[in-house]
């Protein structure tokens, strides 16, 4: 076949993967502008590949020093760097398409290219296509890798099987072109996700141990010396992504403790555990752990067992020996199994405990993807050994096409996880952001409230890439201990005198501080805390932007001298300080629901809100929000709930479990809201539920 041809084979191989990414991810593609999972990872993810193509073209030998957690230095090493993956995008950041969009598109693109990348694998240990797109299929859709929708460096694994293939094409013919190709792959596998660079080093080691002596590679020296030169020169390229990890870790005393490393382990009965996405397994198991629904779905474990029967029975000594695609898929599906077990088990254990490496590794869970590509590897044998069973009692080329179909289509059904539910987020900066951008700056941008439960500061590190200033309250893999500080002694009540101080030594150049995130009685307190500043000449108000969200801008000071007031303080200090509140706790414990409005609802009139909030013998207080302010309602009652009763019998009696409110549509209501609820015991309790975005019309 002439390249040309064959070039034209594989893009429409891969175009097939995008079109069933497009299918299994439904609806997505409708909505990639400005649609993710959720309003955590996504926007930091954005915020990262943003800062590799921003900083690759302003100051490259600065990479690493993001423009989050001033004045930390290394900022962009609190979590994985994601350059590999960014760089595929940086002509669509070049043409000015938002972070968050091409967040979206990378994690579309992730799903396709673990698929071609199995797809090759498949095809190159076998020589079949039909087994390739089962194990293409197999990989690119296993239900854990829709777990990961909001980890797009996690979800995007295509280079494992891509390192993997060059590996076994560099076994067979250990020339310069295959020595090259396997030190680029290694390199990418590497530059794109320091995870899967460090849980690949030992099943790669050892699949290359056991090829070379199955193929009498250990021989040719002067073959194995350009694998190993490709390999090392690819390492050498690799330290400047590496080391600033190890200085950040020097600096601020970065670690993953035991501790961490066990609270993120499997348990065995995990892989029994369906992923809550998963339409045909949802539910499987006991409600699994953060990223430890691991089950990868029936056929995936059928299919591998096709595949080893057909090579157990016994055979006489001249028989041929197992196939490398069945050596090689169980190799990699018992490596990954083990290793997910984390600290639950040996073999992660003593990794963790000799490997530096490995101490870097906080959810060993992780170790499932490579495991599943053992699996999807064995799933592509498994069919293949079905079809070439068929074939020997009544041979047709039309069975071999049935059983492959059969196959890929029974992945697809079980796999299935479409329609997703999605979020919509905030793709454009607001106009607080774009005033923030035009706004010279001494010092950091300070975001209140930081680091709370409902918000966390992913919103703050997403408006980061569109002002460009240097943000003090940051969020990542691992948080420095300047956010820390404010954060505890922003939870103070009242607010100490001491945070003013502590900021003005960052230096902090100017305070945002989102009002419509603060619930009435916390909202008194930062009032309090920003009215002392004020009185002492500390803090000056600039603006409150942004219609309902009231966004408000102060700057500090000392740090900006020349700031200058734009519009008088749209609230009165009441010069009255909170009192010191010492019994109200946050408690996940605290069970109800907000049934109503969903997510990202477009609501038409009045606003229904209703739900339910219980304990065992007591009803808890219910406090709604809308846009951070308590609104008077039509109608409003506690309602009795048998449903959840029923469902939930040690609550006891639920006659007043429920909670049912309407609000009248206002001039101005127009638009996107935020609806916040407050459940609150009467020992002083209380737990903020998620914020619900909903678009409200007249």
């Amino acid at each position: 076949m002439s390249r040309g041809r064959a070039s034209w084979r594989e893009s429409l191989v891969f175009v097939a993967f995008l079109g069933l990414t497009v299918a299994m991810t439904w609806p997505w593609v409708l909505h990639l502008r400005d649609h993710c999972s959720d309003p955590g990872d996504p926007y930091l993810n954005s915020w990262i590949m943003w800062w590799d193509f921003h900083q690759t073209f302003h100051d490259p030998l600065h990479l690493f020093d993001g423009n989050i957690f001033f004045p930390l230095k290394y900022s962009l090493a609190f979590s994985e760097h994601n350059y590999g993956i960014a760089l595929l995008f940086f002509p669509l950041y070049a043409l000015g398409i938002r972070p968050l969009t091409v967040q979206g598109l990378a994690t579309l693109l992730g799903f396709a290219s673990c698929g071609y990348g199995a797809f090759r694998l498949g095809r190159t240990l076998t020589g079949s296509t039909g087994a390739a797109w089962v194990t293409g299929i197999a990989f690119a859709f296993v239900p854990y890798r829709f777990g990961q929708l909001p980890h797009v460096n996690y979800l995007f694994s295509g280079w494992i099987p891509l390192l993997l293939e060059a590996l076994v094409l560099f076994l067979r013919d250990r020339s310069r072109k295959h020595a090259a190709w396997l030190g680029v792959s290694f390199f990418m596998n590497g530059l794109s996700v320091i995870h899967w660079l460090v849980l690949t080093l030992i099943p790669l080691a050892a699949t290359g141990l056991v090829l070379a002596f199955r193929q009498g590679a250990e021989r040719d020296r002067a073959g194995l010396r350009r694998g190993a030169l490709a390999l090392g020169i690819a390492g050498i390229a690799l330290l400047p992504f590496l080391l600033p990890y190890q200085r950040a870790a020097k600096l601020y005393g970065f670690t993953r403790t035991p501790d961490d490393a066990a609270a993120f382990s499997a348990h065995p009965k995990d892989w029994l555990s369906a992923d809550a996405r998963n339409r045909a397994w949802r539910g499987l198991g006991a409600p699994p752990a953060s990223e430890r629904g691991l089950f990868p779905g029936l056929l995936l474990l059928l299919l591998p067992l096709a595949a080893l029967g057909s090579h157990a029975a016994p055979k006489a000594s001249s028989a041929p020996r197992a196939p490398d695609i069945v050596v090689v898929g169980a190799l990699w599906a018992v490596l990954g199994f083990l290793g997910s077990l984390g600290m639950n088990a040996p073999f992660h254990r003593v990794l963790y405990e000799t490997l530096f490496l490995f101490r870097s590794i906080r959810v060993p869970a992780r170790w499932a993807m490579v495991a599943y590509l053992g699996l999807a590897l064995l799933a592509g044998a498994g069919a293949l050994a079905l079809c070439e069973a068929w074939n020997r009692r009544r041979p047709a080329a039309w069975r071999a096409m049935l059983v492959f179909g059969v196959a890929a289509s029974g992945l697809l059904f079980e796999d299935r996880a479409a329609p997703l539910d999605l979020f919509r987020g905030e793709a454009d900066p607001d106009e607080a952001t774009r005033f923030l951008a035009k706004t010279p700056m001494t010092g950091g941008l300070v975001e209140l409230p930081a680091g709370t439960a409902e918000h966390g500061n992913y919103r703050a590190v997403l408006r980061a890439a569109d002002h460009q200033k240097p943000l003090v309250t940051g969020i990542s893999g691992f948080v420095g201990p300047v956010v820390r500080t404010i954060e505890r002694k922003e939870r103070e009540t009242p607010i100490p005198g001491d945070l003013l101080d502590y900021l003005e030594e960052i230096p902090t150049s100017y305070l945002l501080v989102h009002d419509a995130w603060l619930f009435p009685g916390t909202r008194d307190v930062h009032r309090d805390w920003l009215a002392r500043g004020m009185a002492s000449g500390r803090l000056l108000f600039v603006k409150r932007f942004d219609g309902r969200m009231r966004n408000e801008l102060y700057a500090v000071v000392r740090n900006e001298p020349d700031a200058r007031a734009l519009e008088r303080l749209p609230w009165t200090p009441s010069g009255v300080p909170p009192q010191v509140s010492t019994f109200t706790r946050e408690d996940a414990t605290l069970t109800g629901s907000i049934d109503e409005p969903a997510e990202n609802a477009v609501v038409t009139g009045p606003l229904r809100v209703r739900g339910w909030a219980r304990i065992p013998g007591e009803d808890l207080h219910v406090t709604v929000t809308i846009d951070g302010e308590e609104r008077s309602f039509v109608t409003g009652a506690r309602v009795p709930r048998p449903d959840v009763e029923a469902a939930v019998p040690p609550l006891g009696d639920c006659r007043a479990a429920g909670y049912e409110a309407v609000y009248a549509f206002a001039r101005g209501d127009d638009g996107v809201h935020e609806l916040d609820v407050l459940f609150r015991s009467s020992d002083g309790r209380e737990r903020h539920y998620p914020p619900r975005r909903f678009t409200w019309n007249r």
